[in-house]
């Protein structure tokens, strides 16, 4: 059983993101580990963008609704079954759907952790037999060094706080956008804060190449924020 799914693994996850983080190589300025990695976090941010705006979506009704919530949540004449259905029906008249922010992060861990093992494995001509027949082989080693003279394929505290010092700008702000809200709880508020110092903790023990992939995740992230919280101010306006 254990087999089966190995090759299911292999054959559905592994070898397909081997095989872009390849051909994306390929055609890298120099070419170059790095700059392959950059250019895919940029196609996943785009091919994850309906969910990614859809979070944001998510958020900025969660907070117009918070006070909502809070009186439905308070109402001493409900059972708590009939809050909870009270609740949910609200939340789904809103249009309001919290589980597509997991989604997004789920699936972005799991190929966090396939692109780990492409990393840790595959990046040495020996891997090379898990190409497809019409993907180009690379010559030689892969050029894994990047900015600052740092190979990408082994560990860095430079990157690792490059990319933990934008995690923290983008948590920042999004503890801006929940420090007024009086039914965020404690958590709420603080508790992503201290996720870019577990980050870095994290990042120090692993290839550069996630540093790099994650770094230009968060700048896109903070991209389509931007864009999205002024698309939201004009409707107001309006």
């Amino acid at each position: 059983m254990f087999g089966i799914f190995s090759q299911l693994y292999i054959t559905f996850l592994y070898q397909p993101i081997y095989n872009v983080v390849i051909i994306l190589y390929n055609h890298s300025p120099g070419p170059n580990l790095g700059w392959a990695m950059v250019m895919l976090a940029l196609i996943v941010r785009l091919l994850m963008l309906p969910l990614t705006l859809r979070g944001y979506r998510t958020d900025h009704l969660l907070e117009e609704s918070a006070r909502d919530l809070r009186e439905m949540e308070n109402d001493t004449n409900l059972a708590p079954q009939e809050k909870r259905n009270k609740i949910t029906a609200y939340l789904r008249a809103k249009g309001i759907n919290p589980t597509s922010e997991i989604i997004s992060v789920i699936a972005q861990l799991l190929f966090l952790a396939v692109l780990y093992q492409v990393v840790q494995h595959g990046i040495t001509p020996e891997g090379y037999n898990m190409l497809y027949s019409f993907v180009k082989h690379p010559i030689g080693d892969l050029n894994t060094v990047f900015f600052f003279n740092v190979n990408v394929a082994t560990r860095s505290v430079l990157y690792s706080a490059i990319a933990a010092a934008l995690l923290f700008v983008e948590q920042l702000w999004e503890y801006e956008s929940k420090k007024n809200i009086p039914e965020a709880t404690f958590s709420e508020r603080w508790y992503p804060l201290l996720l870019p110092i577990f980050t870095f903790i994290l990042l120090v023990f692993l290839p550069a190449t996630k540093a790099v992939f994650l770094g230009t995740s968060i700048l896109f992230s903070l991209g389509v924020r931007t864009m999205f919280t002024l698309g939201s101010i004009g409707k107001s306006k309006k």
